[in-house]
Protein backbone atom coordinates (compact mmCIF):
# COMPACT_ATOMS: atom_id res chain seq x y z
CA UNK A 1 0.00 0.00 0.00
CA UNK A 2 1.31 3.50 -0.70
CA UNK A 3 1.72 5.86 2.29
CA UNK A 4 -1.61 7.92 1.00
CA UNK A 5 -3.86 4.47 1.57
CA UNK A 6 -2.02 4.61 5.00
CA UNK A 7 -2.63 8.02 6.13
CA UNK A 8 -6.23 7.50 4.78
CA UNK A 9 -6.91 4.67 7.66
CA UNK A 10 -7.61 5.54 11.00
CA UNK A 11 -6.94 3.30 13.82
CA UNK A 12 -8.39 3.08 17.40
CA UNK A 13 -6.24 2.07 20.18
CA UNK A 14 -8.01 1.00 23.42
CA UNK A 15 -5.88 0.19 26.33
CA UNK A 16 -5.50 1.61 30.01
CA UNK A 17 -1.39 0.65 30.18
CA UNK A 18 -0.26 4.72 29.24
CA UNK A 19 3.13 3.22 28.29
CA UNK A 20 1.39 0.68 25.54
CA UNK A 21 -0.86 3.32 24.11
CA UNK A 22 2.32 5.36 23.87
CA UNK A 23 4.57 3.10 22.21
CA UNK A 24 1.72 2.35 19.53
CA UNK A 25 0.40 5.89 18.84
CA UNK A 26 4.08 6.64 18.42
CA UNK A 27 5.11 3.87 15.95
CA UNK A 28 1.83 3.75 13.90
CA UNK A 29 2.00 7.04 13.48
CA UNK A 30 5.05 7.15 12.19
CA UNK A 31 4.15 4.75 9.62
CA UNK A 32 1.21 6.82 8.29
CA UNK A 33 -1.92 5.61 10.15
CA UNK A 34 -3.83 8.46 11.73
CA UNK A 35 -4.39 7.32 15.33
CA UNK A 36 -6.92 8.08 18.38
CA UNK A 37 -6.39 6.66 21.84
CA UNK A 38 -8.84 5.56 24.54
CA UNK A 39 -8.16 4.83 28.15
CA UNK A 40 -10.99 2.57 29.33
CA UNK A 41 -13.17 -0.15 27.30
CA UNK A 42 -16.55 1.51 26.98
CA UNK A 43 -14.37 5.32 26.26
CA UNK A 44 -12.87 3.30 23.25
CA UNK A 45 -16.69 1.77 21.96
CA UNK A 46 -18.29 5.81 22.41
CA UNK A 47 -15.49 6.83 20.37
CA UNK A 48 -15.67 4.17 17.49
CA UNK A 49 -19.34 4.69 17.12
CA UNK A 50 -18.83 8.94 16.87
CA UNK A 51 -15.61 8.19 14.36
CA UNK A 52 -15.08 6.01 11.51
CA UNK A 53 -12.09 3.61 12.47
CA UNK A 54 -10.59 0.62 9.59
CA UNK A 55 -8.47 -0.82 12.75
CA UNK A 56 -9.29 -1.48 16.30
CA UNK A 57 -6.42 -2.26 18.42
CA UNK A 58 -8.02 -3.18 21.95
CA UNK A 59 -6.58 -5.16 25.09
CA UNK A 60 -9.50 -7.59 25.91
CA UNK A 61 -8.06 -8.35 30.11
CA UNK A 62 -9.02 -4.53 31.11
CA UNK A 63 -11.39 -6.09 33.27
CA UNK A 64 -13.94 -3.37 32.80
CA UNK A 65 -16.27 -5.42 30.76
CA UNK A 66 -16.37 -8.93 29.03
CA UNK A 67 -13.73 -9.00 26.60
CA UNK A 68 -16.08 -10.79 24.04
CA UNK A 69 -18.99 -8.95 25.04
CA UNK A 70 -16.82 -5.58 24.10
CA UNK A 71 -15.72 -7.50 21.36
CA UNK A 72 -19.31 -7.50 19.66
CA UNK A 73 -19.92 -4.56 20.44
CA UNK A 74 -17.14 -3.26 18.50
CA UNK A 75 -18.47 -5.67 15.47
CA UNK A 76 -21.89 -4.38 15.89
CA UNK A 77 -20.54 -0.70 14.96
CA UNK A 78 -21.21 0.05 10.89
CA UNK A 79 -19.01 -0.81 8.78
CA UNK A 80 -17.64 -2.46 11.46
CA UNK A 81 -13.60 -2.33 11.77
CA UNK A 82 -10.89 -4.94 11.66
CA UNK A 83 -10.54 -5.89 15.30
CA UNK A 84 -6.68 -6.57 16.20
CA UNK A 85 -6.14 -8.11 20.12
CA UNK A 86 -3.63 -7.05 22.25
CA UNK A 87 -2.78 -9.32 24.77
CA UNK A 88 0.07 -10.44 27.26
CA UNK A 89 1.22 -14.05 26.73
CA UNK A 90 -0.65 -15.65 29.53
CA UNK A 91 -3.82 -14.31 28.26
CA UNK A 92 -2.98 -15.92 24.53
CA UNK A 93 -5.62 -18.51 24.46
CA UNK A 94 -8.57 -15.91 25.31
CA UNK A 95 -7.08 -13.51 22.55
CA UNK A 96 -7.64 -16.78 19.99
CA UNK A 97 -10.68 -17.36 21.48
CA UNK A 98 -11.66 -13.97 20.51
CA UNK A 99 -10.26 -14.60 16.91
CA UNK A 100 -13.19 -17.26 16.36
CA UNK A 101 -15.72 -14.70 17.37
CA UNK A 102 -14.40 -12.42 14.59
CA UNK A 103 -10.78 -10.69 16.09
CA UNK A 104 -8.68 -10.38 12.68
CA UNK A 105 -5.49 -11.17 14.50
CA UNK A 106 -3.70 -10.89 17.99
CA UNK A 107 -0.26 -9.20 19.30
CA UNK A 108 1.04 -10.26 21.99
CA UNK A 109 2.95 -7.96 24.57
CA UNK A 110 5.61 -6.95 24.92
CA UNK A 111 5.29 -5.79 21.17
CA UNK A 112 7.56 -6.93 18.81
CA UNK A 113 7.47 -3.81 16.66
CA UNK A 114 8.35 -5.34 12.94
CA UNK A 115 5.57 -8.23 13.60
CA UNK A 116 2.83 -5.04 15.14
CA UNK A 117 3.74 -3.05 11.48
CA UNK A 118 3.65 -6.30 9.53
CA UNK A 119 -0.03 -7.30 10.98
CA UNK A 120 -1.05 -3.63 10.52
CA UNK A 121 -0.06 -3.35 7.20
CA UNK A 122 -1.82 -6.89 6.37
CA UNK A 123 -5.21 -5.41 8.03
CA UNK A 124 -4.96 -2.19 6.18
CA UNK A 125 -4.48 -3.78 2.86
CA UNK A 126 -7.54 -6.26 3.79
CA UNK A 127 -9.59 -3.24 4.57
CA UNK A 128 -8.45 -1.78 1.61
CA UNK A 129 -9.30 -4.47 -0.90
CA UNK A 130 -12.57 -5.23 0.64
CA UNK A 131 -13.34 -1.63 0.52
CA UNK A 132 -12.46 -1.66 -3.41
CA UNK A 133 -15.01 -4.66 -3.36
CA UNK A 134 -17.85 -2.91 -2.13
CA UNK A 135 -19.20 -5.94 -0.54
CA UNK A 136 -17.08 -6.38 2.45
CA UNK A 137 -18.92 -8.95 4.40
CA UNK A 138 -19.19 -10.93 1.40
CA UNK A 139 -15.86 -10.68 0.09
CA UNK A 140 -14.57 -10.75 3.48
CA UNK A 141 -16.04 -14.91 4.37
CA UNK A 142 -15.30 -15.77 0.36
CA UNK A 143 -11.56 -14.40 1.13
CA UNK A 144 -11.12 -17.06 4.08
CA UNK A 145 -13.59 -19.80 4.16
CA UNK A 146 -14.10 -22.68 2.33
CA UNK A 147 -17.71 -22.32 0.80
CA UNK A 148 -18.16 -25.84 0.30
CA UNK A 149 -17.96 -26.85 4.35
CA UNK A 150 -18.17 -23.15 6.22
CA UNK A 151 -14.62 -24.26 7.57
CA UNK A 152 -11.84 -22.46 7.26
CA UNK A 153 -10.00 -22.89 3.55
CA UNK A 154 -6.34 -23.47 2.20
CA UNK A 155 -4.97 -19.81 1.76
CA UNK A 156 -6.32 -19.09 5.63
CA UNK A 157 -4.52 -22.14 6.68
CA UNK A 158 -1.53 -21.19 5.46
CA UNK A 159 -1.75 -17.36 6.87
CA UNK A 160 -2.61 -18.63 10.09
CA UNK A 161 -0.11 -21.42 10.64
CA UNK A 162 3.12 -18.98 9.65
CA UNK A 163 2.14 -16.55 12.30
CA UNK A 164 1.92 -19.72 14.72
CA UNK A 165 5.04 -20.95 13.75
CA UNK A 166 6.61 -17.57 14.05
CA UNK A 167 5.03 -16.96 17.62
CA UNK A 168 6.42 -20.52 19.35
CA UNK A 169 9.76 -19.43 18.05
CA UNK A 170 9.33 -16.89 19.63
CA UNK A 171 7.43 -17.76 23.01
CA UNK A 172 8.03 -21.10 25.08
CA UNK A 173 4.64 -22.60 24.08
CA UNK A 174 3.68 -25.14 21.50
CA UNK A 175 0.74 -26.25 19.32
CA UNK A 176 -0.12 -29.22 17.98
CA UNK A 177 -1.24 -29.24 14.30
CA UNK A 178 -4.07 -32.67 12.84
CA UNK A 179 -3.38 -33.03 9.49
CA UNK A 180 -6.99 -35.72 8.57
CA UNK A 181 -7.24 -37.71 5.09
CA UNK A 182 -10.60 -39.38 4.44
CA UNK A 183 -10.06 -42.64 3.62
CA UNK A 184 -11.67 -44.00 0.32
CA UNK A 185 -13.26 -40.97 -0.29
CA UNK A 186 -12.46 -41.37 -4.61
CA UNK A 187 -14.14 -44.77 -4.35
CA UNK A 188 -17.54 -43.24 -2.28
CA UNK A 189 -18.03 -40.11 -4.27
CA UNK A 190 -17.67 -42.53 -8.16
CA UNK A 191 -20.19 -45.18 -6.32
CA UNK A 192 -22.65 -42.37 -5.03
CA UNK A 193 -22.46 -39.15 -6.77
CA UNK A 194 -20.44 -36.03 -6.22
CA UNK A 195 -23.79 -34.51 -4.42
CA UNK A 196 -23.30 -37.31 -1.99
CA UNK A 197 -19.77 -37.10 -2.15
CA UNK A 198 -20.42 -33.17 -1.40
CA UNK A 199 -22.87 -33.98 1.88
CA UNK A 200 -20.47 -36.33 3.42
CA UNK A 201 -18.18 -33.74 3.76
CA UNK A 202 -20.40 -31.10 5.16
CA UNK A 203 -21.35 -33.75 7.84
CA UNK A 204 -17.64 -34.63 8.72
CA UNK A 205 -16.78 -31.07 9.12
CA UNK A 206 -19.72 -30.88 11.52
CA UNK A 207 -17.88 -34.03 13.59
CA UNK A 208 -14.62 -31.96 13.59
CA UNK A 209 -15.89 -28.64 14.89
CA UNK A 210 -18.00 -30.99 17.67
CA UNK A 211 -15.05 -32.38 18.73
CA UNK A 212 -12.55 -29.32 19.15
CA UNK A 213 -12.70 -26.24 21.84
CA UNK A 214 -13.34 -22.73 20.82
CA UNK A 215 -9.84 -21.73 20.72
CA UNK A 216 -9.25 -24.53 18.06
CA UNK A 217 -9.72 -23.68 14.44
CA UNK A 218 -10.56 -26.31 11.33
CA UNK A 219 -9.39 -25.94 8.17
CA UNK A 220 -10.23 -27.72 4.70
CA UNK A 221 -6.89 -28.09 3.39
CA UNK A 222 -8.15 -29.83 -0.48
CA UNK A 223 -10.47 -32.06 -1.51
CA UNK A 224 -10.95 -34.58 1.50
CA UNK A 225 -7.94 -33.45 3.36
CA UNK A 226 -8.66 -31.31 6.63
CA UNK A 227 -6.55 -30.18 9.27
CA UNK A 228 -7.20 -28.43 12.65
CA UNK A 229 -4.96 -26.03 14.36
CA UNK A 230 -4.71 -27.16 18.62
CA UNK A 231 -3.53 -23.63 20.09
CA UNK A 232 -1.17 -24.47 23.44
CA UNK A 233 -2.01 -28.08 23.03
CA UNK A 234 1.24 -30.78 23.74
CA UNK A 235 1.14 -33.76 22.03
CA UNK A 236 -0.49 -35.94 24.32
CA UNK A 237 -3.48 -33.56 24.07
CA UNK A 238 -3.75 -34.06 20.34
CA UNK A 239 -4.18 -37.53 20.38
CA UNK A 240 -7.03 -36.97 22.99
CA UNK A 241 -8.37 -34.91 20.17
CA UNK A 242 -7.36 -37.21 17.21
CA UNK A 243 -9.42 -40.14 19.28
CA UNK A 244 -12.55 -38.08 20.17
CA UNK A 245 -12.51 -37.66 16.28
CA UNK A 246 -12.04 -41.23 15.08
Amino acid sequence: MTQKNLSEMNVLIIDNDEAARHILQEVLSQEGYKVRTAETQDEGIKLARVLSFQIILTDLMMQDRSGLEVLEDLQNITPPPCIIITTAFPSIKSAVEAMRHGAYDYITKPFDLEELKLILLRAAERNFLLNEASQKEYYRELSIVDGLTGLYNHRYFHEVITREISRAKRYPQEFSLLIIDIDDFKKYNDQHGHLQGDELLREIAKIFTQAIRCVDMVFRYGGEEFAILLPQTPRHGAVLVANRIL
